[in-house]
């Protein structure tokens, strides 16, 4: 069986409001667990409930306090400029050394959040991997040749760019989406529905696919039915049960998996080559 991907979901409000060492205690235990990624999701809680934390803080502060876990932050303010959205993902993939991802959301029928994606990945392309030379000798920062302007001009955004975030270590943070109707945009699909999962792999042969865990259903069985890559789970604490058993069974039955790497590598996913480094721009 090939290992399962497994991604865990914490609500960051709720009845009873977390605090930081309560998450981290869920991040650790996930981490513990094997899972490759936790989303943070601060709309997930109670009608009502203010989160304590913002999402994209809370993801820096974790990224301190664990080791290996992939932290996916959502969501992001739907008035967040994509300037700022860039800058901010970018900055923390830095903190988290490779480890960020950016749940992007669903699509719209103006299409803002595909341009959204569109601007950002342009952004993050910024700088070459090898901009930064620091050479104190030379009197040497960087090289002006490796910066490159966006200069996107767009149905919903005009950006002009370059970025001021170093290139991240992830080339893109790992980009996810929700629903089929983004696939071809996103590295990383969530589904509702797992009957969606032939259709996304026709749009987006690229992308991995994960489909819900409810209520301790079978989860071989819906990995072997849905043909899915792997499994979102909400999490209800670090002593969740599929923390503590399903998460240790899926894991031995599959390969062992990396000790310390990028969340992109976690995933299965290549780290793209910068868009002005291949020419395609």
């Amino acid at each position: 069986m090939t290992t399962p991907l497994l991604v865990g979901r914490i609500a960051t409000h709720g009845t009873d409001a977390p605090t930081l060492d309560g998450l981290t205690a869920v991040a650790r235990a996930a981490e513990a667990a094997g899972l490759d990624a936790l989303i943070l999701d601060d709309a997930a809680g109670s009608p009502g409930r203010q989160a304590p934390f913002e999402t994209t803080t809370l993801a820096a502060a974790l990224a301190a306090r664990t080791d290996r876990i992939g932290l996916i932050v959502s969501p992001l303010p739907d008035d967040q400029a994509p300037y700022h959205v860039a800058r901010i993902v970018a900055s923390l993939d830095h903190l988290g050394r490779g480890r960020t991802g950016w749940l992007a959301g669903a699509a719209d029928a103006e299409g803002r959040t595909a341009e959204l994606i569109e601007v950002a990945r342009g952004l993050w392309d910024s700088f070459d991997d090898d901009a930064y030379v620091h050479d104190r000798a030379d009197g040497q920062y960087w090289r002006l040749d490796t910066i490159h302007r966006l200069d996107h001009r767009g149905r919903h955004f005009d950006v002009a760019g370059p970025l001021n975030v170093a290139r991240p270590p992830q080339g893109h943070p790992v980009v996810a989406v929700r629903g089929p109707a983004l696939a071809a945009d996103a590295d990383l699909v969530l589904l509702d529905d797992p009957a969606d999962v032939p259709a996304v792999r026709s749009s987006a042969p690229g992308a991995k696919v994960l489909v819900p865990l409810l209520d301790h259903a079978d989860a071989e069985g819906l990995l072997a039915a849905s043909g899915a890559d792997g499994l979102t789970v909400a999490l209800s604490g670090a002593h969740d049960p599929f923390l503590t058993t399903t998460a240790p069974t899926l894991r031995r039955s599959g390969a062992p998996q990396p000790a310390d790497t990028t969340l992109r590598a976690r995933l299965g996913l290549s780290r793209p080559a910068s868009r002005y480094a291949t020419g395609t721009v």
